[in-house]
């Protein structure tokens, strides 16, 4: 009988849950190459980018699926994404800029465009979209998530309900809508949660959707 399901908020002290963010540092990882494995060299890297900011900004926005002790999926959210990426230049990404400039990454693909990104030699995914849908982004979806669930518990309702705990915990801040960025992969998974498609690109050859969701009742 497969092991039951827990969800859980985590809380603002990530010293006593330094274990569940490494956990969550090595899911990100296994599932980073859309919902495959990324290469072991690329691990750190893809770490600071994805997960620091998170721990170090907003950890008690971060919710875990588990199951005996393991967490098999995971939610990283922000109720104010502007405010969120304002601080998030200065703790995290200017850091990280510098040890690249250092050379600690060197010859990662990762840190060449992470690095073009941050010195706005080349624009964000969400640059990209026209002023317009960023700002009605700003004003009316300002939360986003990102989640990722082990391939062995997909299907059966985990990404489900880590998202909905996240809303709820939204509608309580009285938070009115959520946005994200996904690939057609995952696509068909978010429209069932309710989520509406605001635009879409194309990203060197690859389809990028933005999607909304209003989340007051």
């Amino acid at each position: 009988m497969p092991a039951p399901i827990t969800i859980r908020r985590l809380t603002v002290n990530g010293e006593s849950e330094r274990a569940v963010w490494h956990a969550i540092g090595s899911l990100c990882c296994r599932t980073g190459d859309n919902g495959a494995p990324i290469a072991p060299e690329r691990w750190q890297l893809f770490v600071r980018i994805w997960i620091e900011p998170y721990e170090k900004q907003l950890p008690d926005w971060t919710y875990v699926a588990e199951a005996d002790g393991e967490v098999v999926g995971y939610l990283t959210g922000c109720p104010d994404s502007k405010n969120f990426n304002r601080r998030n230049f200065w703790r995290s990404t200017v850091p990280l800029l510098g040890d690249i400039l250092l050379g600690r990454f060197r010859g990662q693909r990762d840190a060449r465009a992470f690095a073009r990104r941050a010195l706005g030699i080349a624009p964000s995914v969400e640059r990209r979209f026209s002023i317009h849908v960023r700002r009605q982004i700003r004003s009316i979806y300002p939360a986003h998530l990102h989640i990722n669930v082990d391939a062995r518990f997909r299907g059966g309702g985990v990404g489900r309900q880590l998202c909905h705990a996240y809303f709820a915990d939204l509608r309580a801040q009285g938070i009115t809508g959520i946005h994200l960025y996904c690939g057609a992969d995952p696509l068909k998974f978010y429209l069932r949660l309710g989520f509406e498609e605001l635009s879409s690109l194309r990203l060197g050859g690859v389809a990028v959707h933005l999607l909304g969701k209003m989340i007051q009742a």
